[in-house]
């Protein structure tokens, strides 16, 4: 297990390959001219413009935020975000009654106004769309950031799963209780995932790696019919963590399970998990709600 761990963490950085969008949020450099919240409107080409605000913060050398005005949901962690010079290129993604919503624009930052084109796709309906935002201050922070250790999952939690039966990455929606203890050194726990699944007893074994030097964090998932999940992800930022599991052969073919884990507090999380098959596109599975237990 520990040689399992060791190598997850060696390879995280391959995370930033696969696409994934981080998040995060922190006080940003005045000189930054990039950096801060963005306000102004989205108008499709044929139609009436919304209000629409992106929030960029820097860290080192790369720059994450998130969206507001998205699938009408509130903050949306933007997806991918990329600065060149004065060019803003970004991607969000959020559910919506009407289906999954997309929005990708390219911006050209002048002074304090960013303007450009994109898209907006509404399930399978796709919009070219014109952006105009100018920066404003935002002093106050997005959402309750909790410290980056292995001990934030220490205890016992409530859950409720709601998401389709896929096997072998789902058995369905459920519901019970996760309880986690401390493992092999103070940056390994390992826990028990206990629920009913047709009306019998259904346990899930859980070991979970923290690298603190580089934020990475693994998971060694064990279903009780066999299957297990290898993930890695990097925890950079406090409010989320995006990772997906190694593929899983089964009946001759590939599967992949992609999972977000948003932070909202020290007492609990959500978490939202796509699948693939056989290399095709990442499609929703499920969401489900944790609370610590009083």
């Amino acid at each position: 297990m520990m040689t399992a761990m060791r190598h997850l963490f060696a390879t995280s950085a391959l995370i930033a390959l696969l696409g994934i969008g981080l998040i995060g949020q922190q006080t940003a450099p005045a000189a930054d001219p990039i950096s801060g919240n963005w306000r102004g409107t989205i108008k499709p080409a044929t139609g009436a413009e919304s209000a629409f605000i992106i929030t960029l913060v820097k860290r080192g050398d790369t720059y994450s935020g998130n969206t507001t005005g998205l699938g009408g949901i509130g903050e949306v962690p933007l997806k991918s975000v990329t600065v060149a010079g004065n060019r803003i290129t970004f991607e969000a993604t959020a559910e919506s009654k009407l289906g999954l919503v997309v929005v990708k624009g390219d911006l050209l930052v002048e002074a304090n106004r960013a303007t450009g084109a994109g898209s907006l796709a509404i399930g399978p309906q796709n919009f070219d769309v014109a952006l105009a935002l100018q920066r404003r201050g935002r002093q106050e922070v997005v959402q309750p950031q909790v410290e980056q250790s292995a001990a934030y999952f220490l205890g016992k939690w409530t859950f409720e799963y709601l998401g389709g039966e896929f096997p072998p990455l789902s058995v369905g929606s459920r519901d019970g209780t996760a309880t986690f203890s401390k493992g092999a050194g103070a940056n390994f726990i390992t826990g028990q995932v206990d629920s009913q699944v047709n009306g019998k007893p259904y346990r899930e074994n859980i070991s979970i790696g923290f690298d603190p030097d580089a934020k990475a964090l693994a998971f060694l998932e064990r279903r009780p019919e066999g299957v297990e999940l290898l993930s890695v992800a990097s925890w950079q930022s406090p409010l989320a963590i995006v990772f997906q599991t190694s593929p899983v052969r089964a009946s001759n073919r590939t599967y992949q399970l992609r999972r977000v884990i948003a932070v909202t507090s020290e007492t609990a999380f959500e978490i939202t998990e796509e699948f693939s098959v056989d290399g095709g596109p990442f499609r929703r599975l499920g969401t489900g709600q944790y609370t610590r237990a009083q």
